[in-house]
This record gives structure tokens, C-alpha cells and sequence, in this order.
């Protein structure tokens, strides 16, 4: 490929990461990796069989243990602001790195801040998903513990959010 065929697939980028971006990007990684889909069913089935423990002591018994019966809800709400509590934690650290500058093209990804930079070949990532405010990228090992988030806002132009898009459809899979 030219230098000129790789400048028109190039995309710099430059955001700060919110709280927003971080939570709904654990939201997709718990959708889009096996380990987060087991999770989030594992949590469900708990709450389930809790609840019908509680129904079934209460039709048997007539009376239904406390405990038994906040335990299906608290179950549920733990379910629904863990991504939220991650998110904060996350965004404590990456806040303090400053603005993100980000490279997406033919060669990889390359991220800097005013603490650190790293590049990422296209061979250290696997898979993507894609939701409305961000682009996740995952790593290749079966729990995707390294994920990139890429803020859709950082674009600098509005051709650019189909332009990564179209280069992450070369380099990964869709999840």
C-alpha cells in the first residue's frame, strides 16, 4: 500500500475519556465475550432460584425468610451497577493520564497521553463491537481481558466513524 492509499485510511483521533464511555463498554464487553455472557446468565439464574425459594417457602410454610426475599433483588441491582462501579474506577485512572491522541491505521493503533503511549499491532487485538457512543476492541484470549475504547466523539470529522469502522471490518471480527 502507498503512503498516500495509507493517509486516506488513517484516523487521528483526540478525546478524554467520561464515565459514560468506560460503563457502556463493560456493558458490551459482558455482551460480547463468553465470560461476560456466563456472568450476566450465572446472575440471573441465581436471582431466579432465590426468588422461587422464597415463593415456594412462602406457599409451603406460609411465611418467607427477610434475607430470601431482598437477597433476588440485591442480586439483580449488584448485576445492573457493576459496570458502573468499574467504570468510575476505571475512569479515576485513565483521568489522570489527560487527553487521549489516537492513531487508528493500516499498521495498528497507537494511543498516547501525557503519561504514557502504546502501540498496538492489529495481531494483539481480535475482535470489536461497536455501540453508539464507542468502539471496543478486545484482545484474542478467550475472557478479553485487554479491551480499547475508542470514543466515537474523538473523530475529528463525520466520514471518519465509517472509516474506522471499515478498518476494523479488515483487521477484526465483529462481535
Amino acid at each position: 500500500m502507498s503512503a498516500e492509499q495509507q493517509a486516506g485510511t488513517r484516523v487521528e483521533m483526540s478525546y478524554r475519556a467520561t464515565i459514560e464511555d468506560l460503563r457502556e463498554a463493560l456493558r458490551a464487553r459482558m455482551r460480547a465475550t463468553p465470560a461476560g455472557r456466563r456472568t450476566r446468565w450465572l446472575m440471573v439464574v441465581i436471582a431466579v432460584l432465590l426468588l422461587a425459594y422464597a415463593v415456594l417457602s412462602s406457599v409451603l410454610k406460609g411465611t418467607v425468610d427477610v434475607p430470601f426475599m431482598i437477597t433476588p433483588a440485591v442480586v439483580l441491582l449488584v448485576m445492573l451497577f457493576v459496570p458502573h462501579l468499574q467504570a468510575r474506577q476505571f475512569y479515576r485512572l485513565l483521568d489522570a493520564g489527560g487527553p487521549c491522541r489516537t492513531t487508528v491505521d493500516e499498521s495498528g493503533i497507537a494511543v498516547a497521553n501525557q503519561q504514557q503511549s502504546s502501540v498496538l499491532t492489529w495481531q494483539a487485538l481480535a475482535h470489536y463491537t461497536e455501540t453508539p457512543r464507542v468502539f471496543v476492541l478486545f484482545s484474542g484470549d478467550r475472557n478479553a481481558t485487554s479491551l480499547t475504547i475508542l470514543p466515537k466523539r474523538g473523530t475529528p470529522g463525520t466520514g471518519d466513524v465509517d472509516r474506522l469502522r471499515a478498518l476494523f471490518d479488515r483487521h477484526l471480527t465483529r462481535v
